[in-house]
C-alpha cells in the first residue's frame, strides 16, 4: 500500500526525520500518519489493499475522510467487504473519496451511492457562495440522516457551503 509517509514508516509507527519533517511544515497531516499506518497494518491482513494508494486524509468530528486515487476508488467500491473492513479498524464511519477531485465529482463521492440529478453554484449578496444540489425524494429518504454530516464535511473540507434541495421525482 502506498501512503503519505513512507511504507517503513507506516509499518513501525514511527517517523523518518523526512516525514517528520513533512508533518512540521503541513505539507502532511497528523490525520495522514494515522491513517496510513491503520491501513498499512490492515493491508498485511488483505492483499487487496495492499494495491491501493491513499493519497491523503482528514477527520471530521468523529468520521475519516480518505482520499484515494480514482483507480482506487472502483476497486473500494465493488468490494463491499473491503470497505466494511476499512470502516472496522476505523470504529466509525468512513468517507471514501477520489483525490483531486472537481467540486462537483467530489459532492458526487460524497452523496455515493445516491445520485445528484443536478448541482447550482448560487451567489447571495455580500459575495457568499452556496452550492445547491438536487436529489430525488427516494433518494433523500435513504440518507436523510447523514445530510448533516455530508454538509459538515463539504464545509471542513472542500470550505463548499452546501444546501440539498429534494425533486417531486
Amino acid at each position: 500500500m502506498k501512503t503519505p509517509i513512507c511504507s517503513f514508516d507506516a509499518k513501525t509507527g514511527i517517523l523518518c526525520s523526512l516525514c517528520e519533517n513533512k508533518l512540521k511544515n503541513g505539507r502532511l497531516t497528523q490525520e495522514d500518519v494515522e491513517v496510513s499506518i491503520r491501513l498499512t497494518k490492515l493491508s498485511g491482513k488483505n492483499q487487496e489493499l495492499d494495491k491501493l494508494t491513499l493519497v491523503n486524509s482528514r477527520k471530521v468530528d468523529d468520521d475519516f475522510v480518505l482520499f484515494f486515487r480514482p483507480s482506487d476508488i472502483v476497486l473500494l467500491r465493488s468490494s463491499e467487504k473491503m470497505a466494511s473492513t476499512i470502516e472496522k479498524e476505523f470504529h466509525g464511519k468512513v468517507w471514501i473519496m477520489e483525490a483531486d477531485s472537481s467540486p462537483r465529482k467530489f459532492l458526487e463521492n460524497l452523496f455515493f451511492p445516491i445520485r445528484i440529478s443536478n448541482s447550482n453554484m448560487i451567489w447571495l449578496p455580500g459575495g457568499q457562495k452556496v452550492t445547491q444540489v438536487t436529489i430525488s425524494g427516494k433518494d433523500y429518504a435513504k440518507i436523510s440522516q447523514k445530510v448533516n454530516k455530508i454538509k459538515l464535511i463539504a464545509e471542513k473540507v472542500k470550505e463548499i457551503e452546501l444546501m440539498v434541495q429534494v425533486s417531486e421525482e
